[in-house]
């Protein structure tokens, strides 16, 4: 019941973003802001449009481009009225979010017609999912990291933090696939190994299906931030990866015994989307054994 209930406030809230009602944020910021400015966006230094003029007015040339961090450091206060201003005046909003469990939550948003809403589904092995949220959210996954110290599984592991993050994937993969009507045109699964492995050619897709041009800047951005140096990708919310190499770090940062028990646990997700089981340890540790088929999902158009 409790989740339904976030669902429907995270519903609410993507509508408001995607109108540019950035008021509605003010709801979930703490301390909450005074005269509508704040300097409690997480991540503001991701957007460009909230680090470059009339949001922000930093001293230099007025097509400086500022690193994220900079942003933070030389924009000061954020002022949403302005910012909502300048988000009104783009063609194209986009909105990253991790609190919708399944594509079929959002299908009173697609079928709005004002909002033209389009959804691009990112799925990652659930097996990596793991290893990276065991590795940012240390405290929340102590006990998947004390299974991996000691080779005992806990008594009182929480495998729902697993298992749900399969069930939900499964549900939206098969929602998706089965291509009904209200998702035509609307919605394109992209496998995160897939865009690891291949940047340019999957964000070429991607911006096919969005019908955008791929800007150079963009292009450029994905060069830069994809062959990185890893030793300056640790990061947790950088973006600079090799985002090849990345994708498989999991294999090694799991025992054998997690895996097998995370294969278990999701062998009908990892069946759908295409990933392999690692049948031994050996297997698993050898990069040259792909645990990621070649599949090739399309856009439903």
């Amino acid at each position: 019941a409790a989740r339904r209930v976030m669902l429907g406030a995270s519903r609410d809230l993507l509508r408001s973003l995607y109108d540019c009602d950035l008021y509605f944020l003010e709801n979930y910021i703490k301390p909450p802001p005074v005269n509508h400015t704040t300097d409690r966006i997480f991540r503001r230094g991701a957007s460009r449009v909230l680090c470059s003029r009339p949001v922000c007015d930093p001293p230099g040339s007025p097509d400086l481009v500022l690193e994220e961090g900079d942003c933070v450091r030389k924009c000061g206060l954020l002022n949403l009225t302005v910012a909502a201003e300048a988000c009104r005046e783009r063609s194209h909003v986009a909105i990253k979010t991790v609190r919708v469990p399944e594509v079929n939550d959002l299908r009173a948003l697609v079928e709005d017609p004002r909002l033209n809403l389009k959804v691009i589904q990112l799925v990652r092995d659930p097996r990596g999912i793991l290893a990276s949220r065991s590795e940012t959210f240390r405290d929340t996954y102590r006990l998947w990291r004390l299974w991996y110290g000691t080779g005992r599984k806990p008594y009182n592991l929480d495998v729902t933090q697993l298992t749900t993050v399969c069930e939900d994937f499964s549900n939206s993969v098969s929602t998706g696939l089965m291509r009904p009507p209200w998702l035509k045109g609307k919605y394109m699964l992209v496998r995160y190994e897939d865009l690891a492995r291949n940047p340019m050619k999957k964000t070429e897709e991607i911006y096919g299906f969005l019908g955008i041009p791929l800007d150079s800047h963009v292009a450029r951005w994905i060069q830069n931030n994809t062959r990185g140096d890893p030793t300056l990708g640790k990061h947790k919310y950088g973006t600079v990866r090799n985002s090849a190499a990345t994708a498989e770090k999991w294999r090694f940062r799991l025992s054998y015994d997690i895996v097998a028990f995370a294969q278990n646990a999701c062998q009908r997700v990892l069946a759908q989307l295409g990933y392999k089981m690692a049948m031994s340890e050996e297997e698993l540790k050898n990069p040259s054994v792909s645990l990621v088929e070649e599949r090739d999902f399309r856009p439903f158009s």
